[in-house]
């Protein structure tokens, strides 16, 4: 005889929670009621309501506010490493409202590690842009991105805090970003980052470093990024390679 199955304090408080949310259609910001309030209707311990919390945190679905509550946590924007859309594209397709603040505009001169990354000489002509990005209203990431001077004079006079990078290269410049590589690692955010972001200096960030090339296949953009992991998913998609692709039949195991 089987036994019925009845899921742990814990899991069973984490269902009690999704599906209040669900009940209830809590939006990013509400509140949840107080602790003692759900462990009375739900006949739970403190330490299973407590536990589940904590899980939906980490998973960035809750956020607590000391002194403040518990609360619906901003959604996360998600970039899709697979994907060339510019986040003003991306985030405006997952129904998010991007906002920038341009932090730096000027020309500047290759040192060792920019002039090898364009494959050009000590002195050779850049544009650094950076600018605070922000979804929702919140801080996502400071990226500061580097572009050939001598393709895209004059960049100083566009708007970049209500406009796309990407569209004014491909508007005003005929350039289109048609392909690229990006790399994504751990850094820890310095003062400056910390300020902008409204973060404690040395919390762990995203650091995300890509280069963009162009339709002829010439580096456009090389940019570097620190973002929020509490407001940022990365994704990618996993394909299976066709067998041809393989070179032979594909058999089980």
């Amino acid at each position: 005889m089987t036994q019925d199955y009845r899921p742990r304090p814990r899991e069973l408080a984490r269902e009690l929670l999704n599906g209040y949310l669900v009940e209830h259609q809590l939006q990013s910001g509400d509140r949840l009621p107080s602790e003692r309030s759900l462990c009375e209707a739900w006949g739970l311990s403190r330490s299973a309501l407590r536990s589940a919390t904590a899980r939906m945190e980490k998973d960035g679905v809750l956020c607590s506010r000391p002194g403040a509550g518990t609360y619906v946590a901003q959604r996360k924007y998600t970039r899709n490493l697979q994907g060339l859309l510019s986040l003003s594209r991306s985030a405006s397709e997952q129904g998010c409202r991007v906002t920038t603040r341009l932090l730096d505009l000027k020309r500047i001169e290759c040192d060792k590690t920019l002039a090898k990354r364009f494959g050009q000489v000590l002195g050779y002509p850049l544009y650094k842009v950076a600018r605070l990005r922000m979804v929702d209203g919140e801080p996502l990431m400071v990226e500061t991105a580097f572009l050939p001077a001598e393709r895209v004079e004059g960049l100083e006079k566009w708007d970049l805090e209500r406009g796309s990078l990407f569209a004014v290269l491909e508007e005003a410049y005929g350039l289109i970003p048609e392909q690229g590589e990006e790399k994504v690692s751990i850094t820890y955010a310095t003062t400056d980052e910390a300020e902008l972001m409204g973060i404690e200096e040395g919390a762990p960030l995203f650091w995300i470093v890509s280069q963009t090339y162009d339709q002829n296949g010439e580096l456009l953009e090389y940019c570097r990024a620190a973002a929020r992991p509490d407001r940022l998913r990365i994704t990618s998609e996993l394909k299976r390679r066709d067998a041809a692709e393989r070179g032979g039949d594909i058999h089980e195991a």
